[in-house]
């Protein structure tokens, strides 16, 4: 068998939630499904439901990427992880031809894979263009899209002003207004700004979130003012800071592009986060966390998942990959895509994670927003922390200096923060998590933790963040 997702906890590893777990393990009966098999490509069965006709369930054990032809938005679905459950208790046999409707998924993935090597071979032995004519096609084409992002801030400077002229406030209760929101957003996209009109989205939800929501609304009109700013100045830009502006307005940049451009890390990259969030029009978002071992960088996978297809790659939480990464250009860069040399470690096989991962963690921090204060998502370590709760809500007290300690709110359910409680024991903890800055002090949405047993044992994971999708 496939050394792939060949134990309990790895399949576990990859459940979006506890509840996913949890109807998982109903599903761990091969009384449950007509059909079964497995070689070294992949794993399938079939799996009876409500309905007449069973879900056909099929796991590429070469990413591993899962398809199941149920209605689950979850991505693996209940039922992937139960087949994977089952072959790693050794009750799927071996076969060794996959059904017709396994072998076209297959077969279809492995063509895809085909024309993309294809294509990359082909641009790679096409003689080289005239630089000259490149240069100045891009360059055009960029001043177009420039000036409709420039057109766009304009107009959304003036509706800002508007706001403050009539005064936030006003907002609250108001019926007509998200509808006044969301066509700004609309407009955003039309000046291909998709970023901004991201911003706006969220921005909107803060309107009777809470007490001091203008307050926190006015900051976040105040980071639309300084984004607004860099468009309008971007001739005295540097390159990594229009990089930084091209990427906050939401422009895409190609695979080829980033390998070009941005710079490769190759280390052994340890998975410390996952978070999964379900946008508008049944899109997943995906952000993956790793942890350079040797290099001490931080990086952020963002991949999405349309209309319950899944993901093409599967990342295990706390295992580790060997590879490179390729850093997206900007200053301070923490999203990256994966090499085609990223292969996942045996259990211990990589570096160990290390007390270096978090020493100097809030400098790391400050540094990273001072260098790129349009970056929305920012990573953050803490060793020797514990949690405490109070009035409902939870805090993260964080060692400083004499013997004193910080409280930091932190984003996490109270069945979650139950839990981490529990299996840390009361003892410290290393914990990890992605900082949400606000105008008072900021919330850390917990996403690991970690202790070293003994004092002295290698680190390991206790605690991942199993949520339901946000």
């Amino acid at each position: 068998m496939s050394r792939v997702l060949a134990t309990e906890a790895e399949v576990v590893a990859l459940s979006p939630d506890a509840s996913s777990t949890k109807a998982a393990q109903g599903l761990k009966n091969p009384s449950k499904w007509p059909s079964l098999g497995c070689n070294e490509t992949a794993a399938w069965g079939e799996c009876q439901g409500s309905g007449s006709k069973p879900y056909q369930t099929q796991v590429d054990l070469s990413g591993p990427s899962f398809k199941c032809s149920c209605p689950s938005r979850k991505f693996p679905c209940k039922h992937g992880l139960a087949l994977m459950l089952l072959r790693a208790a050794g009750q799927v046999a071996d076969s060794a031809e996959p059904p017709a409707w396994v072998s076209a998924w297959l077969d279809g993935r492995a063509e895809k894979a085909e024309k993309k090597e294809a294509k990359a071979a082909a641009i790679a032995a096409a003689p080289p263009a005239d630089p000259e004519v490149l240069g100045k096609q891009q360059a055009k084409r960029d001043d177009k899209r420039w000036d409709k992002a420039d057109a766009g801030m304009q107009e959304l400077q003036l509706w800002m002003q508007d706001m403050l002229r009539n005064g936030l406030a006003n907002l609250s209760g108001d019926q007509q207004a998200r509808q006044h929101w969301n066509t700004m957003a609309a407009r955003m996209v039309d000046a291909q700004a998709s970023g901004m009109a991201a911003r706006i989205k969220e921005a909107w939800e803060l309107v009777d979130s809470h007490p001091q929501w203008s307050r926190d609304l006015l900051v976040q009109l105040g980071h639309w003012q300084l984004l607004a700013d860099a468009v309008a100045s971007r001739d005295a830009l540097s390159a990594e800071t229009r990089a930084d502006v091209m990427a906050a307005l939401g422009w895409p940049m190609d695979k080829a592009e980033v390998q070009a451009r941005g710079q490769a890390v190759a280390d052994d990259w340890l998975v410390v986060g996952l978070r999964q969030i379900e946008r508008e029009g049944r899109l997943l978002e995906r952000r993956v966390w790793l942890q350079g071992l040797h290099s001490g960088r931080m990086a952020w996978l963002l991949d999405y998942a349309q209309g319950g297809r899944g993901f093409e790659t599967a990342w295990v939480p706390a295992q580790s990959y060997r590879g490179s990464l390729h850093f997206y250009p900007g200053q301070a860069p923490l999203r990256a895509i994966a090499g085609a040399d990223i292969e996942l470690l045996a259990p211990g096989a990589g570096a160990p994670l290390g007390d270096a991962a978090w020493r100097d963690a809030l400098v790391q921090l400050s540094q990273r927003i001072a260098a790129n204060p349009l970056q929305a998502v920012q990573p953050l370590w803490c060793g020797q922390a514990r949690l405490q709760t109070s009035d409902g809500q939870w805090y993260a007290l964080w060692p400083q200096h004499q013997q004193t300690q910080a409280l930091v709110p932190l984003a996490i359910d109270d069945d979650q923060a139950w839990q981490l409680q529990a299996l840390g024991g009361g003892a410290p903890m290393a914990l990890f998590g992605e900082w949400e800055s606000s105008p008072h002090q900021g919330r850390w949405r917990l996403l690991s933790a970690w202790q070293q047993p003994g004092g002295e044992a290698p680190w390991t994971n206790i605690w991942q963040n199993r949520g339901d999708v946000q």
